[in-house]
């Protein structure tokens, strides 16, 4: 069974609060029909405040974007690390270690000398 809340606002005229008390009493036990002004709200009561759970969650939102924050940094340096030590490249043919081709190296530096020549006649 749900419960439910209800707040009633009672609006009369009178001289001091006694009189009010006595005219929502007499409005209320039906002793008054006119002259009084009622407005009645009803709304299912709920088990938590919405403060609290907006709160709650802007907490887990900022925890979590603090944990993934420093897990990016780990990460980071762990991947650059990695990446200095862990990496495999081919000798170029250009590179000092690969001595058996020469014909490529002496046409590499000859188009290169040429490429030179030519950028400075222009």
């Amino acid at each position: 069974m749900k419960k439910y809340l209800t707040k009633i606002e009672i609006t009369s005229e009178a001289a001091n609060k006694d009189e009010a008390m006595e005219i929502v009493g007499d409005y209320l036990s039906a002793n008054i029909v006119t002259g009084i002004e009622m407005k009645c709200v009803t709304k299912p009561v709920r088990f938590y405040d919405h403060t609290a759970a907006k709160a709650a969650a802007l907490l887990v939102l900022i925890v979590i974007g603090f944990l993934s924050g420093v897990g990016v940094k780990d990460r980071q340096n762990f991947a650059f690390n990695t990446c200095q030590t862990a990496a495999v490249q081919v000798p170029l043919k250009t590179s000092d270690a690969n001595k058996n081709d020469s014909f490529f190296k002496k046409e590499w530096e000859s188009k290169q000398n040429t490429e030179v020549l030519n950028f400075i006649k222009k």
